[in-house]
């Protein structure tokens, strides 16, 4: 997969999770184009299809047909167009399918067809806005993730539609005997943590970058780059601004110091808070606080907190959320392991009585994370549902 990383820049949070679900509608109030229906299997449509005869190309120089054509299958498949891979020719300089191939290497060239796949029968307006695994692996051997948004039930885009992305070109599903072909004019491919963190925060804010990546973007530039560069796995713990809250007044004391403090609080705050905790200086207070007592001074905001944070507090802040390494937490729950975060925290790893993944550090504060996550080339991407601080 680094081959297919290098030769294509930018690929492929909560973090978002995609939900898919047939929709059963009354005929009557339905305005979706019904499926076209093909006595075929995906690998026969794109056989019979003129639009696709380069997507089938594709996936016979990627030794995949017995995956497409297989009559158990139950799969739904982005089938690129010819436009789509002529233009894909232009901007790798090569002029043939067996050319392509040769410069990405057997193996990236097969996982990018795979990219194309996921698990599932699937009309376009069955498709949620969020996340889905596809069948192609990462260098960790987690299955890739592709960011769907869907355009009023009859388009869907791909990545954000960018350089990694796509759109469908029609509002047609083509249902074949083992899945469904849906058509898009790019050939996808996948995306870094950082870009699927852009993805899924401009999706959930409408366009406005969320606090967790004006926080990255504000921190020390090597977390950024960490998380944009293709070789640097890590997992990733998104947060929104409730959660991000609960994880400063957790470690607080990491984070801010005495001068930090002493700039956020005027005089007379300071002796009230002295007298609260009874303490006789700055150092000793800071031990004491979490956000709510900040918070609980007249004037006193997030956004004071946060604007007073210098660039180092801001990585270290950001170093609670990653981890090095792709981290498969399910299987970590399983074994009852240990994480260590960037920033030095231990979190032993469990389950839920419902399900869910639990992160509990040594003072047993408890972050609670969805149970479905996002991978990407250089990594993965959980979502917290909640945070308890004891």
């Amino acid at each position: 997969m680094k081959m297919l990383t290098q030769n294509f820049g930018k690929l492929l949070l909560a973090g978002g999770v995609i939900f898919m679900a047939s929709c059963s509608k009354d005929d009557d109030n339905d305005t979706t184009t019904k499926p076209t229906q093909k006595d075929a299997t995906v690998k026969e449509v794109m056989e019979e299809e003129e639009q696709y005869s380069m997507m089938n190309e594709a996936i016979e120089e990627s030794d995949q047909s017995s995956f497409f054509s297989n009559s158990s299958a139950n799969i739904t498949v982005f089938a690129a167009n010819n436009d789509a891979f002529n233009d894909l020719f232009v901007e790798m300089n090569v002029s043939s399918m067996t050319e392509l191939k040769g410069k990405l290497g057997d193996e990236a060239f097969a996982e990018l067809i795979m990219y194309h796949a996921i698990n599932g029968k699937f009309d376009i307006d069955a498709i949620q806005d969020g996340y889905i695994e596809t069948y192609a692996d990462n260098d960790n051997n987690g299955k890739l993730s592709v960011f769907i948004e869907n355009d009023n039930n009859t388009r869907l885009i791909f990545n954000g539609g960018d350089d990694n992305g796509a759109s469908t070109a029609s509002s047609t599903t083509i249902s074949a005997t083992n899945g469904s072909v849906i058509e898009i004019n790019a050939v996808l491919s996948a995306q870094t943590n950082y870009e699927n963190l852009e993805d899924a925060e401009e999706a959930e804010d409408n366009g406005e970058t969320s606090l967790f990546l004006t926080l990255i973007a504000d921190a020390d530039v090597d977390i950024k780059n960490r998380l944009e560069s293709e070789t640097s796995m890590s997992t990733v713990i998104v947060a929104d601004e409730n959660e991000l809250q609960s994880m400063l007044s957790i470690n607080l004391a990491a984070i801010l110091d005495v001068d930090d403090l002493n700039n956020l609080l005027d005089a007379s705050a300071q002796t009230s808070l002295f007298t609260q905790f009874g303490v006789s200086t700055v150092a000793e207070l800071l031990l004491e606080l979490n956000i709510s007592d900040l918070l609980s001074i007249s004037g006193m905001t997030m956004a004071n907190i946060y604007a007073e944070m210098e660039a180092d507090d801001k990585a270290e802040l950001m170093s609670t959320f990653i981890f090095n390494g792709y981290l498969n937490l399910k299987d970590e729950a399983t074994n009852n392991g240990t994480i260590s975060s960037d920033a030095g925290a231990d979190f032993d790893v469990s389950t839920s009585t419902s399900g869910q993944i639990v992160l509990t550090d040594d003072d047993g504060n408890k972050i609670f994370l969805e149970e479905n996550s996002a991978h990407s080339v250089n990594g993965s991407i959980y979502t917290i549902a909640k945070v308890e601080e004891m």
